[in-house]
């Protein structure tokens, strides 16, 4: 997808999160409010990113305990146990064996998914099934399966609030999408810091763990930029090695930090210390109301850092 690209389907996003959010609202066969224990969410490669995202907001808006296992079905799931099987594709097959594990279980199941193995291993077990874009691209395949399973959560009596934290999702991805438009620059100049060095991602907490790995798979797998995730240095041996690591890299380390509001405590001092072990440091700050919302905003600006970089990349 070339950077204009990007942009253009930026403007569909929100509308697609709404849609995804409208879908799952009316599913039907869910459990009660109350018949739930706990929740597990099976998924790989994009539905286990949504499964640990969903899990991180749960931290911050749970009744119950929510539990992403990627594509494993743990041995202790009971009937009272709600089982979210995530595939955009359907046909994950680590998602499926999952699927299958917890059917075999006597768990309560729902999927979120398009089509595939999975949609037709549920319709044969009578399990409730979301349905999502198929082909939604990277940013918007994202929000698509992660916005139904919150909703999704929310209608079982496990999480609250899901409504309002979509809708200032939507708000900030349409906001983000304006001032990208208005002003790329700031994309721009961290797709030049990025070219032609290895680029060390840091975010802490949930939101920025999780806005950090897709910075990581985006700049690699698009922007064609050697990426790494690390985690900022907790005292001054951990900051040496950073230093030891930057002058082991020939072409040199951008290291970038992922800002947003709900960082732990303390989070200050240990930018300071990588700030004096590396020659440049870049700060991104997350935009927007709730931690979905600022969460999804770092995905975005990532996102578009890697597509300027593999523009820029072609261009040579």
């Amino acid at each position: 997808m070339a950077a204009d690209d990007l942009f253009e389907a930026l403007r569909h996003l929100p509308d697609q999160v709404r849609d995804a959010a409208v879908a799952a609202a009316v599913v039907e066969g869910l459990p009660a409010p109350g018949e739930i224990s706990e929740v597990v969410i099976v998924g790989a490669g994009g539905g286990g990113v949504a499964g640990d995202v969903v899990e991180s907001v749960a931290q911050l808006h749970g009744s119950e305990p929510v539990l992403a296992t990627g594509g494993i079905s743990p041995a202790w799931l009971s009937e009272s146990s709600l089982v979210v099987a995530v595939s955009q594709s359907g046909d994950d097959q680590p998602t499926v064996a999952a699927a299958r594990v917890a059917q075999a279980s006597g768990a309560r199941m729902v999927a979120v998914t398009s089509g595939g193995e999975l949609t037709a291993l549920c319709t044969d077990w009578g399990v409730p099934i979301a349905r999502v874009d198929r082909f939604a691209g990277p940013a918007a395949g994202l929000g698509v399966v992660i916005v139904p399973v919150l909703v999704l959560l929310e209608r079982v009596g496990v999480l609250d609030g899901m409504n309002r934290l979509i809708s200032e999702s939507a708000a900030q991805i349409e906001a983000r999408r304006r001032l990208m438009d208005a002003d790329p620059g700031p994309a721009e100049a961290l797709a030049e810091a990025v070219q032609d060095r290895m680029a060390v991602v840091c975010g802490a907490g949930g939101v920025g763990k999780h806005a950090a790995r897709r910075w990581v798979h985006q700049l690699d797998r698009i922007g064609r930029v050697s990426s790494v995730r690390r985690n900022l240095p907790a005292d001054e041996a951990e900051a040496a090695s950073w230093s030891t690591l930057a002058q082991r890299i020939p072409a040199g380390v951008a290291a970038i930090v992922l800002r947003h509001d709900f960082e732990p405590q303390g989070l200050a001092d240990r930018i300071d210390l990588l700030g004096a072990a590396v020659s440049t440091l870049h700060e991104v700050r997350a935009a927007g109301e709730g931690a979905l919302a600022q969460m999804l905003d770092l995905v975005l600006v990532g996102d578009a850092v890697a597509e300027l970089a593999a523009r820029r990349a072609g261009g040579r």
